[in-house]
């Protein structure tokens, strides 16, 4: 029994531990290397050799290739500068999300049978000519011609991958909490391969796909490992998947830069209890705080249009009156900006043309009501669906690894406060994962209407 009441303390543990500056044991960005430059030399040197004559060119020794050495240029397509052309690509494509508006609309579910209606569109996905639509308005780098993006073929890779990602949820929802962490995990993981080629700027096919699960479970400490250093796989690459982030209400909407984000994923190694994923879901506020003990990290959080005559400007409004995040966490996030406190709030004005800049990480819940998250992995903003593949691992882990202690959990045997606590978890996860689905690959950003919500 001392071997389960040590497991569950981890379980409960908030603890995490960043290792800054690891060398990427598989390094897949190069953010160094001017690819542009690369490319605009490489450019000019062909155009230098088509502006010779026919004579002239084959009289030259070595032709294109030999003046290319002459000149000390490099072709971009080298397969040395793979990584330097992946960084290229997720810039292109965050410059060209940053210049999009209203790339996906609000879709306004009635609470009372929105469950019903969350799963009609996620079978709507299904379909190989969705898909293929669903590639282009996502990825907005893939070109615009009718056989731009991908396949028939690669798109009913993914068509089963959904309809998989849709069992294994549902099976899971109506399964005993016993073996639920597992089924949900599968269906996490079936939904983030076509996240991944829907939305990650350099993976074009499934099949090509590390086949690790991207991170790593530490049987010891009941915590898992993440990036720098750590194996490349499913996780990561779901991570890199969004290199931006779209804010969206009925009055506000602007698109988050996450290009340091991901710089900052490949350079540091993170360790991280269920405790400390769990303070970060805004669902899990009141739950974690009692149950634990210690404060959530989530705080709400409101933005709206400022009255400034000259530009237009977003005001984030952080915290309830009462309760705030720190100073230092706000400061962070909002870097560059004037902070100021009212009313028991910290206020925040950001011109919509440095609305890209904000670091903050800002969730949203099935309402579409925003909280501002105090990030503990700073730089790194964690996607929220990224939050759910990692607290689903790490219960399958327990589940599968320590079933005794799993059973003493759930069964209510050992700690009334982990095993409510897990419970609340999984019944939150089942409200509003497949909301998370539809706005990962949907061309909808769905939100459960206020005015019915119990």
């Amino acid at each position: 029994m001392q071997k389960a009441d040590s497991a569950i303390e981890k379980i409960l543990s908030d603890d995490f531990v960043m290792v800054e500056n690891r060398a990427q044991g598989q390094p897949i960005f190069d953010f160094e290397t001017d690819y542009e430059a690369l490319i605009k030399a490489y450019e000019r040197v062909q155009e230098e050799w088509k502006s010779l004559s026919v004579e002239d060119q084959k009289i030259r020794p070595g032709g294109l290739p030999a003046m290319m050495r002459e000149q000390g240029i490099e072709s971009p397509k080298d397969s040395k500068y793979s990584r330097a052309r992946y960084a290229h690509m997720l810039r292109a494509e965050v410059a060209a999300r940053l210049s999009q508006e209203a790339m996906y609309k609000l879709l306004p579910l009635d609470a009372i049978d929105y469950k019903s209606s969350l799963a009609e569109l996620v079978e709507s996905l299904e379909n190989v000519e969705q898909i293929r639509s669903l590639y282009k308005r996502r990825k907005l780098t893939t070109g615009t011609t009718k056989n731009a993006g991908i396949g028939n073929e690669e798109a009913a890779k993914l068509k089963n991958c959904f309809s998989q990602g849709r069992e294994l949820y549902f099976a899971g929802c109506s399964g005993s909490l016993m073996v639920k962490p597992l089924n949900h995990f599968y269906s996490v993981t079936a939904y983030s391969y076509g996240m991944i080629i829907l939305n990650n700027p350099i993976r074009f096919g499934k099949d090509n796909l590390p086949s690790s699960h991207g991170m790593v479970y530490l049987p010891d400490k009941v915590q898992c490992q993440f990036g720098g250093d750590s194996p490349t796989g499913t996780f990561s690459e779901l991570f890199s998947s969004f290199p931006t982030h779209a804010i969206q209400t009925k009055s506000i909407e602007f698109t988050q830069n996450l290009t340091e984000s991901i710089k900052a994923f490949y350079s540091t190694r993170i360790d991280a209890s269920i405790g400390t994923l769990l303070s970060m879901l805004p669902e899990m506020t009141n739950y974690y705080s009692l149950m634990t003990g210690r404060r959530s990290r989530a705080f709400p959080l409101e933005i709206v249009n400022a009255n400034n005559p000259r530009a237009l400007t977003w005001e984030f409004q952080i915290g309830d009156g009462t309760s705030l995040p720190t100073r230092e966490s706000v400061e962070k996030s909002f870097e560059s900006f004037e902070i100021t406190e009212r009313f028991g709030k910290y206020i925040v004005p950001v011109p919509a043309t440095k609305s890209a800049d904000v670091k903050a990480l800002i969730y949203s819940d099935v309402s579409g009501r925003l909280s501002y998250i105090e990030n503990p992995f700073y730089p790194i903003l964690l996607p929220e669906v990224c939050v759910h593949f990692l607290l689903n691992h790490i219960y399958s882990c327990i589940m599968r690894y320590r079933p005794e202690e799993w059973g003493n959990v759930i069964l209510n045997e050992v700690s009334t406060d982990t095993s409510l606590l897990t419970r609340h978890y999984f019944s939150n996860f089942e409200r509003k994962f497949l909301l998370l689905v539809l706005r990962c690959l949907s061309r909808y950003n769905p939100v459960v209407q206020e005015s019915t919500l119990e």
